[in-house]
C-alpha cells in the first residue's frame, strides 16, 4: 500500500505541510459554512466569552460580575473585535478555522519528536479530518484556541526535554500559564508533569525543571485574580464558577446532570447567593456531599472516569450522530491502544503525553464530564492511532504474504 501514499514517505516535509494544511483548512471552512447556513453555533449553545467581550468594548452593557471564566479567550474576541471595529461572529470563527488547521502542522511536529516521519504524517492526515476537533472549529467555545495552544507548548516541551535549563523553560512556563487563562482545567497540570520528568531525569531534575517553569505558570492567573481582588473585592484566581462546575456534573445520572443547572439556579436565588458569590456556595456543597457520602462519591468518581473515555457521544445529539461517532471513536480508540504498544516499547520522550492523558481523566473524573472535554486529548489519540496503523501500511498492495 505504499505505493500507494506517496505523501506518507516522498513527499517534501513543506509540500505535505502545505497540502494538509490546505486540506485541514478546506475541511473547517466547511463546517463553518455549513453552520452559519444552519444556524448550528446557536442551537448548540455557547458560553457568555462573546458577550463578555462586546461588554469590554463598551458594546453591551457590563455584568455585574465578569470573572466566571478565565480570561484568555474573552481578550482574544474582543481583540479581533476592536481591531476590525465590527460585532460579527464571522472573523473570529475564521480565525478559529485558521487554528485548526495549524494545529495539524503542529501535531505534525510533535509526531516527528515522538514517532518515525511516516507515521507522524499519518498522525497529522488523521487530525485533519477528525470530526470532534472539527466540530467545535465554527463555536464560539475554547477548544479551538486551546488546542493550538496546548500543542505549541507540548512541542516547546520536546523541544527542550533534552536542553539544559535556560530561560526558554522560563518562557515555556509562561506559555503554560496563557493556556492556563484559556483553559482553567490544565492549572495543575505541572504536577502530574513533575512525574513525567521524574521518571525520566530524575527527582532533582524534575524539581528543578518545574520551578523554572512556576514563575510563568502563575503569573497571567496571579494578574488576573489581582485585577478581580481590585475590582470585586475578591479572590478569583481564574473562574468564579469552578464550585459551580464541580456541583454540577458529579453525578453518574444523566438526568440529574442535565436538570442540574436549572435547579442549582433556583436553589441559588432561593438561597440569595449572589453572582459573585455561587462558586463558593455549591463548593461548600460538593464537599459536604462528599464528606457526608464518601463510598458514593468514589464511586461516582470510577464512573466519570469510564464517562470520559466512552466511545458514543452524549446527549442532545441526535440517533445517526451518535451511531457514526460511536463508531468512529472505537476505531480511534482501538488504534490508538495498539498504538500506544509501540510507544511504551519506544524510547522517544512519551511521558508527558502519557502524563496529559491522566491528568485530564484526573480532572475530569471530578469536574464537568462530556465529549468537548476530551477533545484536547484528541491531536495525541490520533497520533498514537497512526502509531497503531502505520505498520499495517508497510506492505504494497498485491505483494504477496511472507
Amino acid at each position: 500500500m505504499e505505493s500507494r501514499l506517496p505523501f506518507l514517505t516522498r513527499w517534501s516535509a513543506r509540500r505535505f505541510d502545505v497540502s494538509v494544511f490546505t486540506l485541514a483548512l478546506a475541511v473547517r471552512l466547511a463546517a463553518l459554512a455549513l453552520f452559519q447556513a444552519r444556524g448550528l453555533g446557536d442551537a448548540y449553545g455557547r458560553d457568555i466569552y462573546f458577550t463578555l467581550a462586546l461588554s469590554w468594548l463598551g458594546r453591551l452593557p457590563m455584568p455585574s460580575f465578569d470573572a466566571t471564566h478565565p480570561p484568555l479567550y474573552t481578550l482574544l474576541i474582543a481583540g479581533v473585535l476592536g481591531l476590525l471595529k465590527t460585532s460579527s461572529q464571522l472573523p473570529v470563527l475564521f480565525l478559529q478555522v485558521f487554528l485548526g488547521a495549524g494545529s495539524v502542522l503542529l501535531a505534525r511536529r510533535i509526531g516527528a519528536f515522538l514517532l518515525d516521519e511516516k507515521t507522524a504524517r499519518l498522525g497529522a492526515l488523521w487530525l485533519a479530518l477528525d470530526p470532534a476537533v472539527i466540530f467545535f472549529t465554527p463555536q464560539l467555545q475554547t477548544e479551538t484556541l486551546f488546542v493550538a495552544m496546548m500543542l505549541a507548548f507540548f512541542l516547546g516541551l520536546l523541544e527542550l526535554w533534552d536542553k539544559p535549563l535556560s530561560w526558554r523553560h522560563a518562557a515555556l512556563g509562561l506559555w503554560g500559564g496563557l493556556c492556563v487563562s484559556c483553559r482553567s482545567v490544565f492549572g495543575a497540570f505541572p504536577a502530574f508533569l513533575f512525574w513525567a520528568v521524574w521518571r525520566s531525569k530524575g527527582f532533582f531534575r524534575a524539581l528543578f525543571f518545574c520551578l523554572v517553569l512556576a514563575p510563568g505558570w502563575f503569573l497571567p492567573s496571579g494578574l488576573w485574580a489581582a485585577r478581580n481582588y481590585w475590582k470585586y473585592r475578591q479572590l478569583v484566581p481564574l473562574s468564579g464558577q469552578m464550585g459551580w462546575t464541580l456541583y454540577e456534573g458529579f453525578s453518574l445520572d444523566r438526568e440529574v446532570v442535565r436538570n442540574h443547572p436549572m435547579e442549582m439556579t433556583a436553589e441559588a436565588k432561593r438561597m440569595g447567593v449572589g453572582e459573585r458569590a455561587v462558586g463558593a456556595y455549591f463548593f461548600a456543597r460538593w464537599k459536604t456531599f462528599v464528606r457526608e457520602n464518601p463510598l458514593q462519591s468514589a464511586a461516582i468518581v470510577v464512573g466519570k472516569i469510564i464517562l470520559y473515555w466512552r466511545p458514543w457521544l452524549y446527549d442532545p445529539y441526535t440517533g445517526w450522530q451518535r451511531a457514526v461517532m460511536g463508531v468512529y471513536f472505537t476505531v480511534l480508540f482501538a488504534c490508538a491502544l495498539f498504538g500506544a504498544r509501540t510507544a511504551l516499547a519506544s524510547r522517544a520522550p512519551w511521558g508527558p503525553v502519557w502524563a496529559a492523558l491522566v491528568y485530564h481523566t484526573a480532572v475530569h473524573a471530578v469536574f464537568m464530564t462530556s465529549l468537548r472535554y476530551r477533545v484536547p486529548l484528541e491531536p495525541f489519540l490520533c497520533l498514537l492511532a497512526a502509531a497503531g496503523v502505520a505498520p499495517y501500511l508497510a506492505f504494497r498492495v498485491g505483494s504477496p504474504r511472507a
